[in-house]
């Protein structure tokens, strides 16, 4: 099952990949079309209805081309201000503007409904909530109480809240979507429109769909508290972490080291908070944060086995790292849904007691209910029902630290209160691609310092190529 999410995720990638939206709309319109005029023949009155959205968009390119051996009349809806989506805007000077009927009164469209033999619905996509509001709360009443043949386009528009159009069949794209079955939506028939594999199965600029938003008047605290256990035996692993935990924009960073290592880390991190690890502070950096990280640079030791399993105990998601995977190798028992582990090939050996791949990676996540992210030249990322492969990446990665930043990138949006798959997902996207970015900058010749300075401009190049597409 398709969640909006993901049909705006896979969106974003095609036009990462291709450039333009609009293939996929008239696609798209020709499915409807062809659905139609297999199913139920030609020469029929059919009339589209159409809302402002690209739903409505996908609705005028099937009126276009069901226009050729039908008797097709549309109706276009706008928002209140007279506009449409900019894609939909594109299909309405393919159609021609002449030949629609925009926003005509309730009654000229119940006069239009009962002339028709076939009503194709396009008035809302995905992601409409309660309560429908007029006039399409009429419009959709209108349309059931129809006998006319009544089809869907994507979804049923409405699905999912207390009115929404309860049509014969629904021509849906790429896969079906959340909450669709035959009693909502008639019969399925899923149409292929040019969302490819590497759109559907691969990491992109699309995985900034779960990014959270910036919101102008947040306050402190609002965007995610990470607590991170690292560096108690090399601080540079902790340092990096830490640092690039500040590119997921988490307001709150807490790191917790032993008394011996905290002036170290005060003067690296002089932005960030740095408090002294015992069991007794960290059981309250627990009760405040919403993130852990724990491994980077940390040594296997007592102190860093009981503050493991405390982080555990405590049930907050939780990303494990280098010695923490050790750890929790010896723990399987307490491995649970909230978990992110990041291992490279070795270090998943010895946390699954199989060989590193995609199979057992995938079995592993099933078994236990965490997430991977194991780190290759491809990343795979799994939870054991989603799989999504990251490739990219400069060879220079190779070096020493940037596993420490992936996992402070990650845990960092994870702290945003992302899902711990999506977390993981995006955190390597973001890596991989800083690291192109850098070797654009400086080929080979740069270090983990170039790599968490360039971070944040690589993080704002993807995040504003989502907003520009909303």
């Amino acid at each position: 099952m398709m969640k909006n999410e993901d049909g705006k995720r896979m969106d974003l990638n095609y036009k990462w990949n291709h450039g333009d939206l609009f293939p996929l709309m008239e696609n798209a319109g020709r499915e409807v079309s062809e659905f139609i005029n297999k199913k139920y023949g030609s020469k029929k009155n059919i009339l589209v209805i159409c809302g402002s959205g690209n739903n409505g968009g996908d609705g005028l390119v099937a009126a276009r081309s069901l226009s050729s051996g039908n008797n097709v009349k549309a109706i276009l809806m706008t928002k209140k201000d007279g506009s449409i989506s900019t894609l939909s805007r594109r299909a309405l000077e393919a159609f021609g503007e002449g030949k629609i009927i925009k926003n005509p009164p309730l009654e000229r469209i119940r006069s239009l409904i009962s002339e028709s033999e076939l009503v194709v619905d396009g008035i809302f996509g995905t992601g409409i909530r309660d309560p429908v509001e007029e006039p399409y709360k009429s419009i959709i009443n209108e349309i059931n109480r129809s006998k006319a043949v009544k089809i869907s386009i994507d979804v049923p528009s409405g699905l999912g809240t207390s009115c929404g159009v309860l049509p014969d069949a629904t021509v849906t794209f790429t896969g079906k979507k959340d909450g669709m079955d035959s009693k909502n939506s008639g019969e399925i028939s899923i149409k292929k429109i040019g969302i490819g594999e590497k759109e559907i199965n691969f990491a992109g600029p699309g995985e900034m769909v779960f990014f959270p938003k910036v919101e102008r008047d947040g306050h402190k605290g609002q965007n995610g508290k990470l607590l991170i256990l690292a560096g108690w035996e090399y601080s540079g692993a902790g340092c990096m972490s830490a640092r690039a935990a500040e590119s997921s924009l988490s307001d709150l960073i807490t790191i917790l080291v032993p008394r011996s290592k905290a002036m170290i880390f005060s003067v690296k991190l002089e932005d960030q908070i740095v408090g002294t690890y015992t069991s007794g502070n960290l059981k309250k950096q627990l009760e405040k944060c919403t993130a852990v990280l724990a491994g980077p640079g940390m040594g296997v030791s007592e102190d860093s086995t009981k503050a493991v399993i405390s982080i555990c105990k405590s049930g907050k998601n939780a990303l494990f790292d280098a010695d923490a995977i050790h750890i929790m190798a010896e723990n399987r028992e307490m491995i649970n849904k909230n978990m992110i582990f990041t291992p490279h090939s070795g270090e998943f050996k010895i946390l699954a007691g199989a060989e590193a791949n995609r199979e057992n990676a995938e079995e592993f996540c099933r078994k236990y209910g965490c997430t991977v992210l194991l780190k290759g030249p491809t990343d795979i990322i799994t939870d054991g029902k989603r799989t999504l492969l990251s490739e990219g990446g400069s060879p220079r990665m190779a070096m020493g630290g940037t596993g420490d930043i992936l996992a402070g990138l990650s845990a960092g949006l994870m702290a945003r209160n992302m899902d711990t798959f999506r977390a993981a997902a995006l955190g390597s996207f973001i890596n991989k691609k800083n690291g192109e970015e850098t070797e654009k900058k400086s080929s080979y010749w740069f270090n983990t310092y170039d790599l968490l300075e360039n971070m944040g401009k690589t993080f704002r190049k993807y995040y504003e190529f989502r907003e520009s597409s909303d």
